[in-house]
Parts: C-alpha cells; structure tokens; sequence
C-alpha cells in the first residue's frame, strides 16, 4: 500500500467517521438546544392589583388572559406578594393572581409573544396591557401590573385604553442565588 493509498483510506474513514457522529454533537428537537438556546417554553404566572381611582381594591373585574375570559374575577381586598419574590416586589399588593398559563414562543411571530391582558367591569373603562415573552425570559416568569380603572362617564361604547405603563416580569428568588 502506498502512503497515497493510505492517507485516502484514513480521509475516507474521518469523513464517514464524522458524517455517522454528526460533526460531534447531538442535534436537538425542533431546533433547540438546551445546552446552546433558552427553553421556547414558558410558564407564566400574573398577579394584578386593579384599583379605583382612590387606590382601593376594585371588586369583580373581569380579567381576560390572551383572549380568554378568565373564571376568576377581582377580590375586595389586597394579598401581598411573598419573601419567595425579590426584595423589590415583597409586600406589593394584589387582588388578583393567575397561573400558571403555558406559553411556548415557537408558535407567536419572531419567536416573540405579545399576551394581551384586558380588566372590564360594567361602569368603568375598560384597560389593557401587553406581557412580551421571548425564549430569552426565564422558563417560569412571574408578572405584576396595576390597573386603576376609571368610571365612565357616558354610556359610549365600549372604550378599551391602554395602561401607561409597561408590565414587570421577574423570576423568584432561589436559595442558591
């Protein structure tokens, strides 16, 4: 055999070699590598705190989830977030919370969702805000919002007003952080 021979028979042998081995790693599902890529999938989780205008907790709003009318409507009185949350958020009150709701970001555009969430109560003018989520947010992402909810004045048709301000997204402090 020739050293010719020999060198085609080894770079014959790494070529099938790497081909059978996948170039030395594994190929994930649907694209995603947990080692290389964030989880597509998301776990939410939403505390909401709708007032009236005095700042006192606003009783049986309707929170609607993506669309979805949620069972559960707004209580009378405020929860407090626990010592599980970072400090900033411990204490903040809330009457209503919801979760947990499965997002998985392959299926919105851009691998970027947009979850609308809208409060209405008969009387009052009806609020929405958006909650970005991308596979970039933590696998479980814990979000807080305040609503304070007008009267309307009119019997006009049903107006829906943005929130002036944006959502807050965290995820829970862990004993190992």
């Amino acid at each position: 055999m020739t050293v010719k021979q020999l060198m085609v028979g080894l770079s014959t042998m790494a070529i099938a070699l790497l081909l059978l081995s996948g170039c030395g790693g594994d190929w994930c599902d649907d694209e995603w590598c947990e080692d290389d890529y964030p989880s597509p999938q998301k776990t939410m989780f939403l505390y909401l705190n709708v007032a009236d205008e005095d700042g006192n907790p606003l009783p049986n709003v309707t929170v609607w989830i993506a669309g979805s009318q949620q069972d559960e409507k707004t209580g009378d009185e405020y929860s407090r977030l626990g010592t599980q949350f970072p400090p900033e958020w411990q204490g903040w009150e809330y009457n209503w919370s919801g979760g947990p709701y499965w997002i998985d970001v392959r299926d919105c555009a851009g691998d970027r969702c947009e979850i609308e969430i809208l409060v209405t109560r008969s009387g009052y003018v009806s609020q929405r805000t958006y909650i970005p989520l991308d596979a970039w947010d933590p696998d479980e992402v814990y979000v807080r919002h305040t609503f304070v909810m007008e009267p309307r004045i009119d019997a006009s048709p049903l107006e829906v007003v943005e929130t002036p301000t944006q959502p807050e997204k965290t995820a829970l402090v862990t004993a190992d952080r």
